[in-house]
Parts: structure tokens; sequence; C-alpha cells
């Protein structure tokens, strides 16, 4: 009996340790919470980290077919090439997931592992530090582009990423200049007394657009083109490719061409699953976004020759060349009145900009 006990007892510590062996590195790890690095010595336990596959999800309030959703179909692709299948990215577009600010939250808790953000990148995340988002400050986008690269300023807004919405800032994504589109023309800013525009919930696009003496009215985006089609409000702003794809053009027949905000998609992941992930594997997904968005920017300038095309095709749309330089003049006080709730940082990062 005895001799029959050790024998069971032998078999179950055999079974024990076989199972104990590990997948080989092939099963999808939980990208939810931090996976242990390789320690690149060789040895038997590192070895299978560059065989393991993660399945990520990444999710877009943007339409499907708009350059940044293109940008993030190339994510998915690169990533796949790149990694011979290993990074499987599902991508989620038109909003399926949710709002960009519901995204932000998503990406804050894991829900999502990957999101792109507009300008609530700065009023949202960045609060108080990312002075891109205040309109009629920055003459062309690669001066938007410098303040990522600043050390203080950049190293502050990336930091600010990680403490108040759990991601890595891990690419930016250009986008064309926003324009100003109304019922009639305004080529000065002294035309907009009384004019209701629509804008987006920004504090500092309200402040800034109040003191020109527009009457700023917060309109959802979705509710845009009935707002202004039935006089609700009489302009709004946009990229050329939100005027396009949302076809404002029908019902604002005036665009000025204020190039009043340059500014940028900020992709981003969440803190722990691109720390879960195996370093080499950073790399690739890293690359695969660096690339995408290149080829984005490349590409952005076509598109938006196209959009032009579409919008003025039948004649009925007006483009209305101004003085920047006057309007940015004239929205000073405004910006002003915007920087007090920044911080030293960005306060003195525009003061030097602006001198």
């Amino acid at each position: 009996m005895k001799k029959v006990l050790s024998i069971a007892l032998a078999l179950v510590m055999v079974l024990s340790l076989a199972a104990c062996g590990g997948s080989g590195g092939q099963a999808a790890p939980d990208t939810s919470t931090p996976a242990a690095a390789s320690s690149g010595d060789g040895d038997s336990a590192s070895a299978p980290a560059a065989g393991r596959t993660y399945e990520l999800t990444m999710a877009s309030s943007d339409a499907t077919g708009c350059v940044i959703g293109l940008v993030g179909e190339k994510i998915v692709e690169l990533a796949d090439q790149y990694s011979d299948g290993r990074i499987k990215i599902n991508y989620h577009q038109d909003a399926t997931l949710g709002t960009e600010l519901e995204n932000m939250q998503q990406i804050k808790t894991g829900e999502i592992d990957i999101s792109h953000f507009g300008d609530n990148f700065g009023s949202q995340i960045a609060t108080g530090i990312d002075p891109t988002v205040i309109p009629f400050i920055f003459k062309n986008i690669d001066d938007v582009k410098a303040v990522y690269d600043d050390p203080v300023l950049g190293t502050a807004i990336k930091e600010a990423a990680r403490e108040n919405a759990n991601c890595y800032l891990v690419g930016l994504q250009e986008r064309t200049p926003r324009l100003l589109t109304a019922s009639k023309e305004i080529k000065v800013p002294a035309s907009l007394n009384g004019i209701k525009i629509r804008v987006p919930e920004i504090t500092d696009w309200v402040t800034v657009w109040n003191s020109l003496g527009a009457l700023c009215t917060v309109v959802a985006w979705a509710e845009t083109y009935s707002a202004l089609q039935t006089g609700v409000v009489d302009a709004q702003e946009n990229p050329i490719d939100n005027i396009f794809a949302n076809k404002i053009f029908e019902v604002n027949k005036y665009i000025m061409n204020t190039e009043h905000l340059y500014g940028l998609h900020h992709w981003c992941i969440n803190i722990d699953t691109f720390d879960g992930m195996d370093p080499a594997d950073q790399e690739i997904l890293q690359r695969a976004i660096d690339e995408a968005n290149e080829w984005g920017d490349t590409e952005l300038e076509n598109l938006a020759n196209d959009y032009w095309k579409d919008v003025l095709a039948d004649g009925s749309v007006t483009v209305v060349d101004v003085d920047k330089d006057a309007w940015s003049a004239a929205a000073q006080a405004g910006i002003d009145a915007a920087m007090q709730n920044y911080s030293k940082e960005a306060q003195d990062y525009i003061s030097n900009y602006l001198a």
C-alpha cells in the first residue's frame, strides 16, 4: 500500500512540474497589467519573450476614411507586418466605442489600449500645460510640433499624460489648420461682433472667440449642421476635412482662411499595456506608429487638396483671404486671459515665442 501511495505522489509531482513549464511565450498576455520584462541574458526563461503575441484594442471617434482613420489602419497593418503577426490590433472607428472624451476615460482605465485625441488632449489631459490648444498663437504646424520637443514644456506635457490619463504620448499626427466658416463674409475681426459661433466645450476657445466679439454657443458636433441650417448659430470653425466630411459648406457658404489653429492628433497608449510588452515589441509598435504618422503627414496635403476641390466644385462657396496678423493681434486680449490659467513653463514659452 505504501508503495502504491509513493508511486501516486510521484506521478502528481511530475504532472505539476509539466504544468509549470509555461506556454513558451505563444499565448497572448493580459495587457491590462505589466508583464515581466525579458532579462536579455539569453537564458531559457527570457528566450520565449520574442515569440509572445498581443491582442490590443484601438479606438477612434472619427469617421472611417478620414486622414486619422487611414493612419490608424496603417498602424494596424505595420504592427502586424513588423511583428510577423504577433501584435494584433482590433481597430474600432466611427465612435463605436464612444466619444473622444469617453475614449480618454477608457484608455485611463485600460478598457482600451490605444487611441488618438485632438484638441481635447490639451484641454482635458494637459490642462494648463499645453498651450497649442489656444487659437491665434502659432503660425505653422512646425512651430506647434516644436512645443512637444522642448526639453521643459514638452517633458511637462508628456508627464501630464502619464499622471492625468495613465497613458504615454507615443505619436503626433498633423491636421489641416482650422478655418472659420459663416453665412456671410467676415473679413476683419470687427465683423464678428454679434455673430453666433458654434464652438466645442473647450474653455480657451470660448475665451478667445468671445474676446473677438463673437457670441460663443456650445453645440455638439453631430448637431452643428442643423444648428447652422436653422440659424441657431451663424458660424463655426474646423479643418477643411471636417468641413468637407460633414457638408458644412452646404449651410455656410463663406470660408475664411483664418488658419487660427494648427492642431495635432495625439496618439496615446495605456501605460500598463505598453509596460507589459517586451522591449523589442515596444520598439516594433513604436516603429509602426512613427511610420504611419509619417505616411499620414505626407498624404495630408494630397487629401486636403481633394477636399478643397470637392467643396469648391459647384462654385457656390467663397473663400475669403484675411490678414492673419491682424486677427492674431485682435485676439491678443483673449490669448492673455487664457494664458493666466497656464503653468509658468507654458507662459514663459509663449512669451518667448511671441517676442
